[in-house]
């Protein structure tokens, strides 16, 4: 997964929070939003962007293999995965901001 994706972290490391493809790096909208979806070819990850200024955390939530076009029940069942995950992350992180999150990066 690491040189599936690696391209698109390079660039989201380099350009930081303007950093969006709308074909590799996009928001979700409807049930999925507040979260981005990376892609790559039938690959997905779905994550957060935490941005402060110019400054991004993304905390990667769940991915998948997407085996046919269009949207599918099980896209649909990622994407509420990823939503369920992402509310946990907001009660576990307190509101999951990027202030709590630096804080946390930096006790590790």
């Amino acid at each position: 997964m690491l040189t599936r994706f690696k391209g698109q972290f390079d660039c989201l490391t380099k350009m930081g929070a303007p950093y969006c493809n709308h074909q590799r790096f996009k928001p979700l909208h409807d049930k999925g939003k507040p979260l981005w979806e990376f892609k790559e070819g039938d690959h997905r990850l779905y994550c957060a962007r935490l941005v402060k200024g110019s400054k991004l955390i993304v905390a990667l939530f769940n991915g998948w293999i997407k085996d046919r076009r269009g949207r599918t029940e099980k896209e649909a069942r990622e994407i509420d995965k990823a939503v369920g995950l992402y509310a946990e992350f907001t009660k576990e992180f307190q509101g999951g901001s990027y202030d709590v999150l630096e804080a946390v990066i930096n006790k590790i």
